[in-house]
């Protein structure tokens, strides 16, 4: 059995800025309006259901605190290099450099900042918040970069 999360309807939404520093268009510093959605695959449980809804969007909703309203950095890219200087964070790519306070960052362990890397992501740190529940096999995370244009990743679980 599949139950799903829709990210516009439910309020699963956080903004971001980032850069792609292999895109031309895409290389210059811009946002996204974004939306989680979420399907859950497995066994009804005690009670009949495969996972609480309100259980599943207070995870996913402790993910996205961590990341809204923030600009978005790769850890695990090579496209760019980062360093800290006092409380700032020095992004220097393709003849750009950007100082941005470590305030209004988020770091992530990720090659980029994408809605294919973003969906990997929160797919992964679903299924590890949802291990715990030996009825669910797998957590697919979609990312919507506004309406129309999404990324997903399925992560197994058993």
């Amino acid at each position: 059995m599949k139950i799903s999360i829709d990210g516009w309807e439910t309020g699963l939404r956080f903004v971001a800025g980032h850069f792609l520093p292999s895109i031309e268009k895409c290389s210059r510093l811009h946002g996204h309006n974004y939306a989680l959605s979420i399907m859950v695959e497995g066994e009804p449980g005690d009670g009949g259901i495969v996972v609480d809804f309100i259980e599943l969007k207070r995870l996913a909703h402790t993910l996205i605190e961590r990341i809204d309203h923030r600009m978005l950095l790769p850890t695990a890219g090579k496209s760019m290099k980062i360093t800290i200087e006092g409380e700032q964070y020095i992004i220097s790519f393709n003849g750009k450099r950007y100082v941005i306070p470590q305030s209004d960052v988020a770091t992530m362990p990720l090659e980029n900042i994408s809605a294919e890397e973003l969906s990997r992501y929160f797919a992964q740190e679903l299924a590890r918040g949802l291990r715990a529940f030996s009825n669910i096999s797998a957590v697919t995370a979609t990312i919507s970069e506004g309406k129309g244009q999404e990324a997903s990743w399925e992560e197994r679980l058993r």
